[in-house]
């Protein structure tokens, strides 16, 4: 470990406050040394120079590399407000944080005991901890800022897409959709008990008058939005088929759409994307 942080061996009776004030946002105290007042670089108390309130955290108060920094301080934010219940609403699923894995929840919540950011018993946020929070909560960008802290920005950022890419595949679908509004047999993305999908919808003709049903649907997991509208934009890409697929639904059943895809996912892969065959020894 560098820099101030010996979170793992600190002296019991240091306490955040002594000679912080506890109800002002983490780093009040760096001094801008910029041109522009209140601008980078930021020195902190022993002269050392930072671009951000965030990077002086990070690195110098936890001693951590750079490295996807802004994420991980998110999670942070996110997890002690939850902690804190100040920021967020009473029926937050803290179950869901880590998505039951254990191993990752302990070894999490014990780094941020060490740091002194939480208590001991994992159920309340320290003096320091609150004005770490209030500091983040305060540095978030504009991206960020359009989730709010909690289980909102947990799982809007949980996929593997980046925002910006997530942002943009919704972009695409959202016209791709009104290209396909009119078509008999369609693909539309849609939200079934939670979970984001995509639903095939077929025109049934009746006695009385047509109406259109679901024929078809696959869904993901919570919050993997991500995943499915880049499934959604792969349907988009091959709409001249979407008559005939709606047809083999009516002939064969759902489940035959399903093995059908899978098929096409492997043909339709890109050959010179292949990792190379080990070679038999």
């Amino acid at each position: 470990m560098i820099g101030e942080f010996d979170g793992f061996g600190r002296d019991s009776n240091s306490r955040y406050g002594n000679g912080r004030h506890p109800s002002l946002p983490w780093g009040y105290w760096l001094v801008s040394s910029g041109d522009v007042p209140g601008e980078p670089p930021l020195v902190d108390e022993v002269g050392r120079t930072w671009g951000s309130v965030r990077e002086a955290f990070w690195e110098g108060r936890l001693g951590l590399c750079r490295s996807r920094s802004n994420d991980t301080l998110e999670f942070v934010a996110s997890y002690l407000a939850i902690v804190d219940r100040r920021f967020v609403g009473e029926d937050e699923c803290v179950r869901d944080i880590f998505q039951a894995d254990g191993h990752l929840a302990h070894f999490f919540e014990a780094f941020l005991i060490a740091a002194g950011l939480i208590t001991e018993r994992r159920d309340c946020v320290t003096p320091e901890g609150r004005a770490v929070l209030a500091m983040l909560i305060a540095t978030r960008n504009l991206k960020d800022a359009e989730n709010d802290v909690g289980m909102d920005w947990i799982l809007a950022n949980r996929s593997n897409g980046g925002q910006e890419e997530r942002l943009d595949a919704a972009d695409r679908v959202k016209r791709a959709e009104q290209v396909a509004e009119c078509m008999l047999h369609r693909f539309a993305t849609d939200t079934i008990d939670g979970l984001p999908s995509v639903k095939l919808i077929g025109l049934h003709i009746t006695n009385e008058i047509p109406v259109r049903s679901t024929l078809w649907s696959m869904s993901w997991p919570v919050a993997d939005t991500y995943a499915r509208d880049q499934f959604y934009l792969w349907l988009v890409e091959r709409i001249d088929r979407w008559d005939y697929w709606s047809e083999m639904v009516s002939r064969e059943g759902a489940r035959a759409l399903t093995e059908h895809f899978m098929k096409l996912a492997f043909c339709d892969r890109d050959i010179s994307a292949k990792a190379p065959i080990p070679e038999a020894v």
